[in-house]
């Protein structure tokens, strides 16, 4: 669409006649019937008295008409022209956010799916330690594996003092199991009531957690983003 047919379809669905028009405007009849069949270009002055005719602003009367349109029959007049630029700039920033964000989506859903994939923070290998009783104070931690070196003297009383105190170590005997993601060696103490007690590392197993699936999953969908934000930014930018 030309200026001046944009001109003429303003006018008329305003329902000004030309004679109308000129008279709002300021200007001559036959000049206005110049400017509408693309006879003249108005000069900066006189496109702000068509507008003011009009009751237009200046993003009104160009509303409807695609850029590549303005640019070739419009940006004659100094006012449309410093519109353009502005339009441009605010259209420079949009698209650098835009490839900004398709950036941080991308670098985020990477980060995401290596978390889920390598399992570096969320461990699927689960530690197994086992404590065969509580350790009373002033024992040895590990008294339920060694106690039989604390007994001492021979023969009889010897055997009678071994066979009551395997009674008393069999009696106090309470195995608990505690798991763990963390490797906290072959063994640590733990305080508890009445005492504290040794666990020996026992076994090691793999054990599947859902969200490194999860962060796999959302890492994938983000990255997929990320690409089409590109591909949908070369559609709306790269064309203009």
């Amino acid at each position: 669409m030309t200026l001046g047919e944009q001109l003429k379809k303003l006018r008329q669905d305003k329902g000004l006649s030309q004679p109308e028009m000129s008279e709002l405007a300021g200007i001559e009849q036959s000049y206005l019937s110049k400017l509408e069949n693309n006879k003249s270009i108005p000069s900066n002055e006189i496109f702000r008295s068509l507008l003011k005719a009009l009751t237009l602003t200046l993003e009104e009367f160009l509303a409807g008409i695609d850029k590549t349109s303005i640019r070739q029959s419009f940006c004659q007049i100094p006012d449309i022209e410093y519109w353009l630029k502005q339009q441009d700039k605010v259209s420079l920033v949009t698209q650098r956010n835009y490839l900004y964000c398709s950036s941080l989506l991308i670098v985020i859903a990477v980060t995401l799916f290596y978390m889920g994939a390598s399992k570096q923070v969320f461990s699927e290998v689960r530690y197994q330690y086992e404590s065969r009783g509580v350790v009373l104070a002033g024992e040895p931690k590990d008294i339920f594996s060694s106690w039989s070196r604390l007994i001492s003297g021979i023969g009889a009383e010897h055997r009678t003092a071994m066979q009551t105190k395997a009674k008393e170590m069999a009696l106090r005997h309470d195995s608990e199991i505690f798991l763990t993601d963390e490797n906290l060696g072959a063994q640590f103490v733990m305080d508890v009531v009445g005492g504290s007690r040794l666990f020996t590392f026992d076994k090691a197993e793999t054990v599947p957690r859902t969200i490194n699936a999860w962060l796999q999953v959302i890492g994938v969908l983000l990255f997929s983003i990320g690409i089409m934000g590109f591909l949908i930014e070369r559609r709306l930018y790269r064309s203009i």
